[in-house]
This record gives C-alpha cells, structure tokens and sequence, in this order.
C-alpha cells in the first residue's frame, strides 16, 4: 500500500503515534461490602484456627473447648473460599487500551485492535478477546466501566456490544476520574506490520493508530488503518 503524504502540522492532523506517546487513566478499585466482609472473615477465621490449635495440641492444659473453636475457624475459612470476593486490582485505559494492574508483574494489557467485544452483563463489563477474557464489576470500577465504554465506542464501535436500555443504566465518564499517567514502554520490536508483515526491528520505526493501536512500520503506512478504518498518517514525515 502507499504511504500517505504527510499530513498538516500541529497536533491536529496527527493519525499516528510513537510508542512513548501514549497516555492513559488509572483506576483504584473501590472495595465492595463483600471483599471487606471476606477481609474481616479472613481475619477471624485464621485467627480461630490457630487459637484452636494452640488449645488444642500445643498449650500445657488443654482446653476443652478446643475443637469447637478449630471447627469454627475452619467453617468460616470454608465460606470465605466458597461465597468471599478478594478486591479487585487496578484497572487503566486510554490509548493502549484495557490494563490490569497485576502486583509485581506486568499489567494484562489488551490493545484495542485486539478486542473482540465488550458486554454488560450481571453488573460488570465483560472484554473478549481471541486469548483472554476480562470482566470488570461496576460496583468495583464504575469510573474505570464508564472510560471502558466512552472510549471503545469512540475507537471501535463495533465491538460494542451493549444495548441502549444497559448504556443509560452505566455510570458517565468524567475528566476528573482516575489519574491520567504515560503508558509503560511497550515491547513492538519483533512484531510484525500490519499492512506490509514486515518485522518491526527498530522501535523508532513503529507507528500505532491513533485510534484502535494497530502497529505498523513507518515505510509501509496505510492510507487509512486496517483494523478501524481510521485516516492515517505521520507527523514529521
């Protein structure tokens, strides 16, 4: 495909980004009643078994009521496994798309060209794509759920898959929500252009649509992106 010539000067004729350039909101999840009961039961139910333990097998005098209190510890562990909700991790979107903060290690990122739909379904957001699939409850990330759907709807429409009945029942987004950071460098050396398969072996050679963050090489830019149809072109060129 041809290159397209370059567009106007300033911002606003840009269709492409470098790989630095990218921003993104970053939200906190909020701790539901249920993750701060399964906290506390948690808690008090480790707190039972080994007070029941230690009367039971290890103090010099037994306590006879020992047993009843290990049972008790182990019953409340058992529902805190069965029916508790750990809290949720921090959830980012913006222009590389969906992220989930996962401690230490890199966040789960899906980029928007690779979404293949995004529902609503029983209170939470639910993401597909062909390897993964992520749901984000609204009670936990109604700020985070609101961006989610505000930004998909503007980049691929498509892939939106919610009725209007469930859009008006979503929170709406708000610029003061979350913290706007800059995108961690993200690894695009090695992979391939979409328009031309030629491998990416300079990072400085990589422009991602602006809009849906499909990769290409500066050499081989589409007139417009091959995922969201967006125009295309290179600021600089």
């Amino acid at each position: 495909m041809k290159k397209k010539a370059a567009s106007s000067g300033g911002s606003k004729g840009r269709r492409t980004q470098q790989v630095e350039d990218r921003k993104e909101r970053r939200f906190e999840p909020i701790r539901s009643k249920v993750a701060t009961l399964t906290l506390i039961g948690t808690g008090l139910g480790g707190l039972a078994l080994g007070i029941g333990i230690y009367a039971q097998w290890l103090a010099v005098h037994r306590l006879p009521y020992a047993p009843w209190i290990v049972a008790g510890g182990a019953a409340v562990l058992a529902a805190v496994i069965l029916w508790g909700q750990l809290a949720g991790a921090a959830v980012r979107v913006g222009d590389a798309g969906l992220a989930v903060e996962r401690g230490d290690s890199a966040p789960l990122r899906v980029a928007w060209c690779e979404i293949d739909s995004i529902a609503f379904q029983d209170g939470q957001a639910v993401v597909e794509t062909k390897d993964a699939k992520i749901t984000l409850r609204l009670d936990e990330h109604p700020a985070a759920v609101a961006w989610l759907v505000k930004e998909a709807r503007a980049r691929i429409p498509s892939k939106v898959k919610i009725a209007e009945a469930q859009m008006a029942s979503l929170p709406k987004a708000s610029e003061s929500d979350g913290v706007v950071v800059a995108v961690e460098a993200t690894q695009v050396t090695g992979r391939r252009c979409r328009a031309s398969g030629k491998i990416i072996t300079f990072e400085r050679d990589a422009r991602l649509c602006a809009r849906c963050g499909e990769i290409y090489h500066v050499e081989a830019l589409p007139e417009r992106c091959l995922t969201c149809d967006a125009p295309m072109g290179d600021e600089g060129d």
